[in-house]
């Protein structure tokens, strides 16, 4: 009987093949699991949102029908502003008459006497406020005594409501008050133009200024640097809020809390050169400069201002 004989390779091959796979499966065993991949932690940037759809009731004012207002204020009656207005050469006066008392005659008012002044050919009639010394009934008589002026003498050409908002928010008037007084000038004059001011550094953009009136006057109050810097963002955020509003900018000398601050002559040329530029591109009506009395007793003012002004 032939005996059988077997080769020994193929049966190592076959050990070690199950020995190398046990091996790998026990080694494998011990190791960490691998730690997953972080995820971003970075927020992706959030879509910019959609300008919002324009106001369907604010629409565009119309054409300003005057000439661009170069408008300086004063305060003081007694005050003669001819040599000051004359070298600035402006065309618009802020009147001040005191409250209505049913006898002053129109060559009697502050707005007859600014406009003796050669080169004014417009003057704006003013709501003065209830903290210092106007009654509302008294507001009242005088909205209507201006409005009926300006039936006659289309040199008045806006009625200012006095610190209009500063009155609401420290109580001296109501919003009904102030309604009742743009009531009683619409009531004889619907087509006088009716003026509030606006100040931003004073976060009055939070409100709508829904009221029936026509014109706003920005102002930089205050004369802090910073607020200096920050003028074009102040601006361009009232002219925002104000699409439907003729808007003039005004300019103080001397201004803010504690004994107030004189503007620089770079800070003066700086705002003033921007208030210009805008008039110029017909996105303000004009300026309003204050004041009379300020630039007759510094009238080193008054040649800055002739410098930028020509640029108007």
């Amino acid at each position: 009987m032939m005996k059988t004989t077997h080769s020994p390779l193929p049966t190592f091959l076959l050990c070690a093949a199950f020995l190398l796979c046990t091996w790998c499966s026990c080694s494998s065993s011990d190791d960490p699991a691998p730690e997953p991949t972080p995820p971003d932690t970075e927020e992706p940037a959030p879509d910019p949102k959609p300008d919002p759809d324009p106001d369907p009731d604010k629409q565009p004012p119309a054409p300003w029908p005057y000439a661009r207002l170069t408008g300086l204020w004063n305060h003081l009656t007694g005050l003669d502003a001819t040599a000051v207005a004359t070298a600035l050469d402006v065309n618009m006066i802020w009147t001040n008459d005191p409250e209505y008392n049913g006898q002053m005659t129109w060559e009697q008012s502050h707005m007859y006497k600014s406009l003796q002044i050669p080169g004014v050919d417009y003057v704006f009639g003013k709501i003065n406020r209830v903290a210092w010394g106007w009654t509302h009934q008294g507001s009242l008589e005088h909205a209507r005594w201006v409005a009926g002026l300006s039936l006659e003498h289309p040199e008045i050409i806006g009625l200012y409501l006095n610190d209009f908002y500063d009155e609401i928010e420290e109580g001296y008037r109501t919003e009904d008050q102030w309604r009742e007084i743009i009531a009683a000038a619409r009531s004889v004059n619907p087509d006088l133009d009716l003026w509030v001011p606006h100040y931003p550094h004073r976060n009055q953009g939070q409100h709508d200024f829904d009221f029936d009136i026509n014109g706003v006057i920005v102002n930089i109050w205050g004369n802090r640097p910073e607020q200096i810097e920050a003028m074009e963002e102040h601006i361009e955020s009232s002219l925002a809020h104000h699409p439907d509003k003729y808007v003039i900018a005004g300019l103080y000398l001397h201004s803010g809390n504690d004994g107030g601050r004189w503007l620089t002559e770079a800070e003066f040329k700086k705002l003033l050169g921007y208030y210009v530029e805008l008039v110029n591109e017909n996105r303000l009506v004009g300026i309003r400069l204050f004041s009379a009395d300020l630039f007759q007793d510094n009238p080193e003012y008054i040649g800055w201002a002739q410098e930028i002004l020509e640029q108007m």
